[in-house]
């Protein structure tokens, strides 16, 4: 169960996008259950820091967490070209998955005031 505050503010920050209302979780995660991504992130997480006075740690980093908003040509043909050498040549490679940002995150930088 999380906390009241928390369940309004992101009734409102997430469901605007949604047409019925969800009981959050613990577990749901900004990316995956919600498609958050670039600037999606940005604004969700600008909101998160005034609503609830949170400063951001200094081990917390953006890249590690959320995709970017969208890739460039050349990105899109160096990833294309990456998996069609590794295809070739029988090699497998995984995409490194993100760590993404659970509610219960969320709701640990409320009780202590950092988002880590």
């Amino acid at each position: 169960m999380i906390d009241n505050k928390l369940q309004i503010f992101l009734e409102k920050e997430l469901l605007s996008k949604w047409d019925k209302r969800i009981i959050f979780t613990p577990a749901m995660k900004l990316h995956k259950d919600f498609g958050l991504v670039g600037d999606d992130v940005d604004d969700f997480l600008i909101h998160f820091i005034k609503e609830f006075n949170i400063s951001v740690s200094n081990d917390f980093t953006f890249d590690e967490r959320f995709y970017p908003e969208a890739y460039t040509l050349s990105e899109i043909f160096k990833a294309i070209f990456n998996k069609a050498k590794n295809l070739f040549s029988q090699k497998t490679i995984q995409e490194t998955e993100l760590k993404d940002l659970s509610i219960a995150e969320l709701q640990e930088a409320i009780k202590t005031g950092i988002l880590k």
